[in-house]
């Protein structure tokens, strides 16, 4: 055991991403004084439970909004909010790590120690009423004790983590940027209107390196977005960059990388080394297993209160969803903690994908061929397009574009984009002769009909599919909520064929 965690992973959830440093025993004391150095105080009792003996542990991660000289006029003028309230947890038992997102706009009452109430307001307001009374600190507390008492009051959190944007973007800079499937055409420049009086951002559908500005905006983007598509956008970032994390390549960076991410965090995580040490083992368990992605379950999601939009649940809904966050109950499904037998049949698609025909599964044929031909003038390899597509959707953006992997080593690649339903419901065709990008690095196998697949689950729902053909990589990838059924992704991607 000591032998494995000479050189241990600590990873610490940061707003929608994950920052990793590789800790020598003998310097865990000066390493975790760099990573907990600013710290929550004033908790009351029962908010937190600081015990880490190797068991599953909770972390409430929140990701405030300010930023003094954004080209958002909401970012430079409002008080900071809890732009992302995130739930990890870290279970060996499970064999994964957990997320669970709460919706910034969820409805609450709000109530301060000091005995105010407020009403009819959404829950990342807690942390700017916590702020305005007492500072970050009170700021963090305040939208912990709001979430224990308004929505999940058996819930115990082993720790607070409050990541701050900037120290975000360097973080997400020292880990080495990140690859993301980005879903779509995001794009908004900020010319002063109200239309436009979001950040700007400008970015192209496909897989993709996000550096710097380009992954906050991403992360951040709410132009379009419905407060549930930009809760999974920020967990399928958190997915992507943790899948590029190797703990062993971070060594050489170990004190920069410590203090990124001292710089980035404020934390009831006291800094000791035995701490951090308990962690490293917790979370190097977790390092090599998926993330499952537990969504809240909501009654409402445009609930209309005095001229707002809220989302509303109940109690039970809310019960439902920790239940499940703290894995006490999962879907069927091959992507849950214990799979099914394959021989068995399943109403989810998972087991049997070759007897799915596409009028079962409420497929159209395709009709955009035009666009990717032009596009497969682009890529020196084989261009593959569905003949399927589901009914609802619409062929957006075709796109041939080069990237380079992690090392520098220049590569091609193609991306078909349809648009699901009018809510920012996006999924995608992929083609690259980069044979092993970081999305593939958790995924299942699965052999079929003398191909062998690659899949990435999310929770029992199938995320991503992927298959190589000669020296070239494909893959077809699910909305950001998940809105094709297993079903409807095993014909996109058993439908792909040669256009030339």
């Amino acid at each position: 055991m000591w032998k494995r965690f000479a050189l241990a992973a600590i990873l610490i959830a940061a707003l929608a991403g994950t920052a990793t440093a590789t800790i020598a025993l003998n310097n865990a004391s000066h390493i975790a004084d760099l990573v907990f150095q600013s710290q929550i105080k004033g908790a009351p009792k029962g908010l937190i439970t600081e015990e880490y003996s190797g068991g599953p542990k909770t972390f409430l991660v929140l990701g405030t909004d300010r930023r003094a000289h954004s080209t958002d006029a909401l970012d430079r003028e409002n008080p900071p909010h809890s732009d992302t309230i995130l739930l990890v947890r870290f279970d060996p038992g499970q064999s994964q790590t957990t997320l669970l997102s709460i919706p910034r706009d969820l409805l609450v009452t709000i109530r301060t120690k000091e005995g105010q109430v407020y009403p009819n307001q959404k829950i990342n307001a807690a942390y700017t009423l916590g702020s305005r009374l007492g500072g970050t600190s009170e700021g963090s507390l305040l939208a912990a004790e709001t979430i224990k008492r308004e929505v999940f009051p058996s819930l115990k959190l082993s720790g607070i983590v409050d990541v701050n944007f900037a120290g975000f973007i360097r973080l997400v800079d020292k880990l080495g940027c990140a690859f993301v499937m980005v879903d779509h055409r995001y794009y908004n420049n900020n010319v002063g209107s109200p239309e436009t009086d979001y950040t700007s951002i400008d970015l192209q559908p496909g897989y993709q390196k996000l550096c710097y500005e380009n992954a906050l905006d991403y992360v951040r983007y709410r132009h379009t977005d419905s407060d549930f598509v930009r809760v999974a956008r920020q967990q399928d970032f958190v997915r992507d960059l943790r899948e590029q994390v190797n703990p062993g390549n971070m060594v050489a960076q170990l004190e920069a990388v410590a203090k990124a991410v001292g710089k980035a965090i404020t934390t009831t995580i006291k800094p000791s080394a035995s701490t951090l040490i308990e962690l490293a083992k917790l979370i190097a368990f977790s390092q090599s297993k998926p993330i499952r992605q537990v969504k809240f379950k909501s009654s409402n999601v445009n609930a209309v209160i005095n001229g707002g939009s809220y989302v509303t649940s109940t109690p039970q809904l809310e019960q439902s969803a920790l239940e499940e966050f703290l894995g006490e109950t999962h879907e069927e499904g091959e992507g849950s903690p214990s799979p099914q037998p394959a021989h068995r049949s399943s109403h989810h698609g998972h087991y049997h994908p070759h007897v799915i025909s596409a009028r079962s599964a409420g497929m159209v044929p395709t009709s955009g061929e035009d666009e990717v031909v032009k596009a497969a003038l682009g890529v020196p390899f084989r261009v593959l397009y569905p003949a399927y597509q589901t009914a609802p959707a619409h062929q957006e953006d075709t796109r041939a574009y080069a990237l380079r992997d992690e090392h520098g080593h220049l590569h091609h690649a193609y991306a078909v984009v349809w648009r699901q339903n009018g809510v920012d419901g996006y999924y995608d065709f992929e083609g690259t002769d980069w044979g092993n990008p970081p999305l593939f690095a958790h995924a299942r196998e699965r052999v079929l009909h003398g191909r062998k697949y690659l899949l990435v689950y999310d929770g029992s729902h199938i995320h991503v599919i992927g298959w190589h053909q000669g020296n070239v990589l494909y893959w077809v990838t699910n909305t950001l909520l998940e809105d094709l059924s297993n079903d409807q992704m095993w014909v996109v991607a058993k439908s792909a064929q040669s256009l030339h």
